[in-house]
């Protein structure tokens, strides 16, 4: 009785947590074909315009003509593009090391670029990130997961060729969301290296 009651409970949270909505997508594949299609999309049950990036970073799920549903590897895929349910434009590409996922494109500037990487935590229905930043002019990059905010240490050593960065940084840690504080500190380094330029 115990193990029907467990199967249960772990098919009522899978159920629960795993609602999917329907969007417009732009898929160019690795061939250089562009297809503009629809894709089911996982969203979370108590904020339904939060989409999972994970439910889509491996395999698209894709409904074509007539409804006709099918499902295309990451690997035949370069990039990804669609409005979120917030009405902001995101942009996913094959950048992984295997070629094998598609990453974020958070910023791409001049001199830098920041990915995200989404991967299903399997409790509850969540997900979890880590990000990418790297230096094109350099060739280096860095990655992080953060927990408690911006990862001082981590930003530092990366950005120390710009001494002044660092005040950047300490500042950052004050800005309302991740996003918006990571967002000022690559926008001043980029700032920083074409002034120098």
């Amino acid at each position: 009785m115990k193990r029907y009651l467990s199967i249960f409970f772990v098919f009522l949270i899978y159920f629960c947590f795993s609602q999917s909505r329907t969007i417009d997508v732009k898929i160019i594949t690795q061939d250089n074909d562009t297809l503009n299609t629809k894709m089911n999309v996982q969203v979370n049950l108590f904020t339904p315009t939060l989409i999972y990036g994970s439910s889509f970073n491996e395999k698209v799920k894709i409904i074509g003509e007539n409804e006709k549903k099918s499902k295309i590897e990451a690997a035949k895929i370069k990039e990804l593009s669609f409005v979120d349910l917030n009405g902001k434009m995101r942009h996913f590409i094959n950048k992984s090391e295997d070629k094998k996922r598609l990453l974020e494109r958070i910023y791409d500037g001049e001199v830098l670029e920041w990915y995200r990487n989404y991967y299903s935590t399997n409790m509850g229905g969540g997900e979890n990130s880590n990000d990418f930043l790297y230096n094109k002019k350099s060739n280096k990059g860095i990655g992080f997961i953060y927990f408690t905010g911006i990862p001082k240490k981590k930003l530092k050593e990366f950005f120390k060729d710009e001494p002044s960065m660092e005040g950047v940084i300490d500042e950052g840690k004050y800005a309302a969301t991740f996003d918006e504080g990571m967002l000022s500190i690559l926008l001043k380094y980029e700032e920083l290296k074409l002034k120098s330029n």
